[in-house]
């Protein structure tokens, strides 16, 4: 059975996935000048530049998201990180700056992990 909060990180899956089209990818920061953005970075480009067709600027119940950020702590799906835990935030941020994984990697494992 699905839990809410795993509904939740599916959707920032989708919201990653939606971001990182819109721009490379970028380290140490949440965007840089040359319109890249970070995993979470990505989320934010998916939530706020919705293609027009979506015919809706902000999705309802948006703070859902934030929660999930906050409230599901994982453990780092990294070779060689295993025993580090941290909130799903900066495990994002984590696995972004620190282990290089693509926009797509980590939208990836939060799928599987929501499933």
């Amino acid at each position: 059975m699905v839990t809410e909060l795993q509904s939740e990180q599916k959707e920032l899956a989708d919201f990653i996935r939606a971001g990182s089209q819109r721009g490379p990818q970028c380290f140490g920061s949440y965007f840089d000048e040359r319109g890249g953005s970070c995993a979470l970075g990505a989320v934010y480009e998916g939530v706020y530049h919705l293609p027009r067709e979506h015919g809706k600027l902000i999705p309802d119940h948006l703070e859902r998201l934030f929660r999930c950020l906050d409230e599901v702590t994982k453990r780092c799906p990294a070779e060689g990180c295993k025993n580090k835990r941290l909130p799903l935030a900066p495990l994002i941020v984590h696995l972004n700056d620190d282990h290089r994984w693509t926009r797509e990697q980590i939208a990836d494992w939060l799928t599987a992990e929501s499933m």
